[in-house]
């Protein structure tokens, strides 16, 4: 007997049961320069990549500067932020991408080691590298 289909239940499958990411994710290493909204910019580096998302790592610096007057990372607000990074590998000639997106979430991982979660709103430059990437990833997988 197949449970009835209901909108809690829905939801709780969509939350916790089914992985809400509408692309696969990839490990990188990619380093980058984040700004804040207000212009303010730190190092980072991209340690897993989408085509609708990235995860960010850094030091605490990263996130003083990304999301200024955040107390609890599990309180954080989406903020906007603009990212700047080189897309290159054996089959990506060396390309600037620029980036604007929203962040998900924020977390410590220890040890002066913190993420931030984003999802791209727009592309500024480099959006072809980026797709391109991705799906050369994709096919390797």
């Amino acid at each position: 007997m197949e449970p009835l289909s209901t909108p809690h239940r829905r939801r709780v499958e969509s939350t916790y049961l089914v992985d809400l990411r509408r692309h696969p994710r990839f490990d990188t290493r990619i380093p980058a320069r984040a700004c804040s909204a207000s212009g303010v910019g730190v190092d980072a580096v991209i340690t897993n990549i989408s085509l609708s998302g990235l995860r960010l790592e850094g030091d605490l610096l990263m996130i003083q500067t990304l999301l200024p007057g955040l107390e609890r990372l599990d309180q954080h607000a989406p903020t906007p932020l603009q990212l700047a990074f080189v897309m290159s590998d054996d089959t990506v000639r060396p390309t600037g991408v620029t980036v604007r997106c929203q962040t998900v979430y924020a977390r410590s991982e220890g040890d002066d080691n913190y993420q931030i979660g984003v999802m791209i709103t727009a592309f500024d430059e480099g959006r072809d590298a980026y797709a391109e990437y991705i799906l050369t990833r994709q096919a390797e997988s």
